[in-house]
């Protein structure tokens, strides 16, 4: 399956236009899920991350309530920091 990243101005793909896996080193992940039906602390949490993986792709078209599965951001978008990937915000909001 192709992947491709769905921040505002990234043209990334997990293949070429032949179809052949791009072997770049980058990885895809799709967007956090807010768990509701935690505690109350865990649903803020993960409902403030959701909220901002949406603003830093910049898409007008990405719904809180209904982000599928195979809408991904690629690696580029993130830094390792003690084993956790976080969102380059800083970069992705301009």
């Amino acid at each position: 399956m192709v992947r491709a990243c769905c921040a505002v101005g990234c043209n990334v793909r997990s293949h070429g236009r032949q179809g052949n896996k791009v072997e770049n080193g980058l990885s895809f992940h799709s967007f956090p899920t807010w768990t509701q039906h935690e505690a109350a602390h865990v649903s803020d949490v993960t409902k403030r991350r959701r909220l901002v993986w949406i603003a830093a792709v910049r898409r007008a078209d990405i719904q809180f309530s209904s982000i599928s599965k195979y809408v991904l951001v690629c690696s580029r978008h993130f830094h390792s920091s003690n084993h956790h990937l976080t969102l380059k915000l800083k970069k992705l909001l301009g």
